[in-house]
């Protein structure tokens, strides 16, 4: 499993390298940036806390280069990893207890280009009566399209408690 990880962290460097079209971007717009980013994590913990599904698929892009890539696993398809399964997760969430981001860390490559990296902490109360806690870090690659941050790739692990 780590050549796989090696590999991701390889080809994510490559893409993030090749991003910044020499675009410059002050201190007030990098901060600025990194705010805008912030919140829209956290409209995405609250869609999930909601189980607004229809946000939640506007915050990942459904471009062609859509890449989810975490706990082992790599998918392109946007319509089976953000629709189908985060559908299917919320048919059988009950609640979302909380949903927290810390240490976040942004990238500002250019204007519409930003790599994003954060720890998480989560608490879902299903259906079942189940609970699932996870932790873990992400690292998200969010790009600006049609005014609005999106995540095109995305890679982490959930450590389950």
């Amino acid at each position: 499993m780590k050549p796989i990880k090696l590999y991701l962290a390889i080809g994510l460097l490559a893409i993030l390298s090749s991003c910044s079209n020499g675009d410059s971007v002050s201190d007030e717009e990098r901060a600025s940036i990194t705010k805008e980013i912030q919140e829209r994590l956290d409209g995405y913990a609250n869609a999930v806390k909601r189980k607004d599904l229809e946000w939640v698929q506007k915050f990942w892009s459904d471009e062609k280069d859509f890449v989810l890539a975490g706990d082992g696993e790599l998918s392109t398809d946007y319509n089976s990893v953000v629709v189908k399964d985060y559908g299917d997760f919320f048919t059988t969430m009950k609640e979302m207890s909380y949903l927290d981001w810390n240490n976040g860390h942004a990238l500002v490559l250019n204007q519409n280009t930003v790599s994003y990296a954060t720890k998480f902490d989560w608490q879902a109360v299903m259906e079942s009566g189940d609970t699932i806690k996870s932790r873990g870090s992400w690292l998200y690659l969010f790009k600006k399209s049609d005014g609005q941050w999106k995540v095109v790739h995305s890679a982490g692990t959930h450590i389950y408690n």
